[in-house]
C-alpha cells in the first residue's frame, strides 16, 4: 500500500518532510545514517546547498523516497531507456 505523496516545491518543504519523518520514527538527528546533527538540522531548516548526494543518503535511512513527475509530452518508451544498462 503505498504512503501519503506530498507534492516538494522547494527545500524548506522537503526538510519539514524529512523532519516529521524522523520524529514519527523516535529518532534524534545525529540517529540518521552516519550524518551529523549539524547536517540534518540544516536540511531540515530547507538549506538550499546541503550536498544533494546526503540528502538523498538521509531519504534512503529515514524510508523517504522521492518520485518525479515529468511534464506532458515526454513519452514513457524514453523515460524506460534511461532504466537499461550502458
Amino acid at each position: 500500500m503505498p504512503g501519503t505523496r506530498v507534492l516538494i516545491a522547494d527545500t524548506e518543504k522537503l526538510g519539514q518532510l524529512i523532519r516529521l519523518t524522523r520524529r514519527f520514527q523516535h529518532l534524534r538527528q545525529d540517529e540518521v545514517g552516519r550524518f551529523s546533527h549539524s547536517f540534518i538540522g540544516e536540511v531540515e531548516m530547507g538549506k538550499s546547498t546541503a550536498q544533494i548526494g546526503k540528502v538523498f543518503e538521509a531519504l534512503r535511512e529515514l524510508g523517504l523516497k522521492i518520485h518525479i513527475e515529468l511534464p506532458p509530452g515526454i513519452p514513457e518508451s524514453a523515460v524506460q531507456e534511461l532504466s537499461r544498462p550502458r
